[in-house]
C-alpha cells in the first residue's frame, strides 16, 4: 500500500509538473479549431434565421427553388489562409447537418461560385449534373475581419467572420450573421 500511495503521488505531482511547464500560448493565429468553431456557428446561426423566421421560413420542397452560389472566404485578417482553407470554411457550413436537409424541405441548392467550377472542371474534380445546369439566384460570402491589440508582454487578437446571402436580383442583403472569437498570447514581442 505505501508502495501505490508513493506511485500515486508521483503521478499526481508529474501532472502538476507537466501541465505547468505548458504555459500560456505563444501566437495568437487563427487554428483549425477556431476554423471548426466559426463554421459550426455559423451553420447552426444560417438554419435557425433562414428557416425559423427568415427568407426560407415559408417554403417548402414544391417552391421554386433557391441556388445559392457560394464564394470563397475573403480573408482580411494579418493571418495567412490559404486557398484550401478558403474554401473549407464555406464547404463546413453549406454541407453541415443543420442545412444538409434544406434541399429536400425547402427547395434550396448550395453550389460553388462559377470561378471555382471552371477551375474544378479543367482539374476534372468535378461531377456533371446540378452544377452544370444552374443558374444562381442568391450569392453567400463570407469576410473574416481581426482587430489586434498589443502591449510588451500580452497581444490579443479579436476576429469576426461576417456572412452574408445577397440576393442577386435585387442585389438585397437577404441574411447577415457574425461570429466572434479571441485569441491573447503572452511573452515578450521581441526576442
Amino acid at each position: 500500500m505505501d508502495i501505490m500511495m508513493r506511485s500515486g503521488t508521483l503521478v499526481a505531482f508529474g501532472c502538476c509538473v507537466l501541465s505547468g511547464c505548458a504555459g500560456p500560448p505563444r501566437s495568437t493565429v487563427m487554428t483549425v479549431e477556431d476554423y471548426e468553431y466559426v463554421a459550426r456557428e455559423m451553420a447552426g446561426n444560417l438554419r435557425r434565421s433562414l428557416v425559423d423566421k427568415g427568407l426560407l421560413a415559408s417554403r417548402g420542397p414544391d417552391s421554386p427553388p433557391i441556388v445559392i452560389a457560394v464564394q470563397k472566404v475573403v480573408n482580411l485578417t494579418s493571418d495567412v489562409m490559404s486557398e484550401a482553407t478558403k474554401w473549407y470554411l464555406m464547404a463546413r457550413v453549406v454541407n453541415s447537418q443543420p442545412l444538409r436537409s434544406l434541399r429536400a424541405t425547402k427547395n434550396v441548392y448550395f453550389t460553388i461560385a462559377a470561378e471555382h467550377l471552371r477551375e474544378a472542371r479543367k482539374r476534372g474534380s468535378v461531377e456533371t449534373g446540378f452544377a452544370e445546369l444552374r443558374h444562381p439566384t442568391h450569392a453567400m460570402t463570407a469576410t473574416f475581419h481581426s482587430v489586434t491589440r498589443s502591449t510588451g508582454v500580452e497581444r490579443t487578437d479579436l476576429y469576426y467572420c461576417q456572412y452574408e446571402i445577397t440576393d442577386l436580383l435585387t442585389g438585397e442583403t437577404v441574411w447577415s450573421d457574425k461570429v466572434e472569437f479571441k485569441r491573447i498570447a503572452h511573452g515578450r514581442t521581441w526576442d
